[in-house]
């Protein structure tokens, strides 16, 4: 064997780098094609069903429909990208599929100065490995993508965040005239898109693109490069204009200007304050038990009209109430509470809606601080449960479950196991509107779902692929936090001589974080608030920063061999 020649099979010409992408990406878009989209007309209301009935009025021209307990009480970007695929017929599964590569290509480019002294060829040879693997992600195929609902963009509107920022955080070290700008659009443009997108996203994405943001700063005045100062605004200013847009159609069409119910405003202060109520209940998942509504009803005349139907109405014990708590769980109460408002009239206008949240706030806070309520804890607005002490373990538990459960690929199946329920007009309506067929067959005799030959065979490699994944990515981690640690040393030596040396250590330490940050608060929602178990839904953002991560370690051993006296 000849180093040589090995050296000369990597090296990938701009021609053949293209071709590659081209090829992976089409290979990608016709396995995918295989696959069918999920529905459950008349089991989703408070996820795909609203989605669903919300693009359908975007595309009419009605920005989100009728005003009901379930309008504002999401981020809604999804919807706007359902109509977006509808009005280009651009089938449904396709378009995630294809918004999922052009945000892994932005990637592995984005990465590029950190392997740009190899030789042109290897370098492209690395940066096609690194897409392709982003590109063949199992959670980019797994069953929760089949659902109409948002989570089917939002690993890809991360991503582009993420790797946005960290391309202009390496580039902005470079003494040339490299633009900015360019990366920190589509920083922003994956920042504002899942910001809106999700109420969460917030928490997630903005510890690591402010941490960037203030790391470039720092550089840029440093080196009194003072434009590329002013261009770290761009993200942040779409960021404004985006939730400005969102708030200002629902001023213009709902009378309130706001992004959504749970991520502010009179409903969040309405729940805090219910929280607040002292409880005999014990168990971690209630946040607002049925004593502590009993008390509730007693104090605030404004809800004691819907002590009925949360406490007797049959159909609302049946959709919300956990039959083992005999009770509400955190997770649930919103709705259940939203609905019995609805019941009642209180939305029958979104300003009506928010008057009567916003009294309910006002009274519940007043009544525990003047002692008619007892308490356990101060003012607080949010949806979410406090952190409180006995969180903390089982959070960690689940947090240490989760990162073992996203390494070895959990999940990921790339077919639903379920049936789409619906009749014959549903799903008509349905495929016809995403442009994309729903998995509604039966197999003879059965309630489960018809897959062809052809499609059991492209679920048999998606499984195989998984495989591979789940032995691959474990292995190759535990090395990457070996790398990691190891290339501290050296970094910290080459930054006495210039103090950005240590920039991409740092940055690989932000992916890191970022990927047991989510892990948290996934973990956090479950014991806390939800109790469904670990899902793949959820935690799907956390493999491509596992995946960056990794790659990033093994590019800096590569560098090592090569070069000992290297910092990487």
């Amino acid at each position: 064997m000849s180093f040589p020649r090995l050296k000369n099979r990597i090296d990938l010409s701009r021609r053949a780098f293209w071709v590659w992408v081209v090829g992976l990406v089409a290979v990608r878009l016709a396995l995918t094609a295989f696959q069918q989209a999920y529905t459950w007309v008349g089991g989703a209301p408070l996820d795909d069903e609203l989605m669903f009935r919300a693009a359908q009025s975007i595309s009419a021209g009605q920005w989100l429909g009728g005003y009901d307990y379930l309008t504002l009480s999401k981020s809604m970007f999804f919807p706007v990208w359902l109509a977006f695929l509808h009005a280009l017929h651009i089938p449904y599964l396709l378009g995630g599929v294809g918004l999922w590569c052009a945000a892994g290509l932005f990637a592995a480019f984005a990465f590029s100065p950190l392997w740009e002294k190899l030789p042109a060829g290897q370098g492209r040879a690395v940066t096609l490995g690194l897409f392709a693997a982003l590109a063949y992600l199992p959670t980019s195929w797994a069953s929760y993508t089949l659902r109409v609902y948002r989570d089917n963009i939002f690993p890809a509107l991360c991503l582009l965040a993420f790797a946005g920022f960290s391309a202009a955080a390496l580039r902005v070290l470079r003494t040339d005239r490299t633009p900015l700008w360019p990366w920190l659009l589509a920083g922003g443009a994956g920042l504002t898109a899942g910001y809106l997108n999700r109420e969460d996203a917030g928490l997630f994405l903005l510890p690591f693109t402010v941490l960037a943001t203030l790391g470039m700063l720092g550089v840029a005045v440093r080196r009194r490069r003072w434009t590329r100062a002013l261009v770290q605004l761009l993200p942040y200013a779409m960021l404004a204009g985006g939730i400005g847009i969102f708030c200002a159609l629902n001023q213009a069409y709902y009378g309130v200007f706001t992004l959504s119910d749970f991520s502010g405003g009179a409903f969040a202060d309405a729940m805090g304050a219910m929280s607040r109520v002292a409880t005999d209940a014990e168990d971690p998942m209630l946040s607002v038990p049925a004593d502590a509504r009993q008390k509730l009803y007693a104090a605030v005349p404004e809800l004691e009209p819907l002590s009925y139907w949360l406490e007797e109405d049959p159909q609302m014990i049946n959709d919300f109430r956990d039959p083992q708590l005999e009770d509400y769980r955190a997770g649930s109460f919103y709705w259940a509470i939203r609905r019995a408002a609805q019941y009642e009239g209180i939305y029958d206008t979104a300003a009506g809606a928010e008057a009567y949240w916003q009294t309910v706030a006002d009274k519940v806070n007043a009544a525990c601080e003047d002692g008619t309520l007892p308490t356990r804890s101060g003012r607080r607005s949010g949806t979410t449960q406090p952190i409180r002490a006995e969180y903390v373990l089982p959070t960690l538990k689940e947090s240490v479950r989760s990162l073992g459960w996203v390494l070895t690929f959990q999940d990921c199946a790339a077919y639903e196991t379920q049936r789409s329920i619906g009749t014959p007009e549903d799903f008509a309506q349905w495929s016809g509107y995403l442009h994309c067929g729903l998995n509604g067959a039966a197999e003879a005799g059965k309630d489960t779902p018809y897959y062809s030959p052809n499609q059991k065979l492209v679920f048999g490699l998606f499984g195989a692929l998984r495989l591979v994944w789940a032995f691959a990515l474990p292995v190759c981690f535990i090395l990457a936090v070996l790398f990691w640690l190891r290339a501290l040393p050296a970094s910290v030596r080459a930054a006495r001589k210039c103090f950005t040396a240590l920039v991409p250590w740092t940055l690989q330490t932000l992916l890191l974080f970022m990927a047991a940050l989510r892990c948290g608060m996934i973990a956090f929602v479950e014991v806390s608030s939800f109790g469904i178990g670990t899902s793949t839904m959820y935690l799907a953002t956390v493999q491509p920063l596992l995946v960056l991560f990794t790659a990033l370690s093994f590019v800096w051993a590569a560098q090592q061999r090569r070069n000992p006296h290297a910092a990487g």
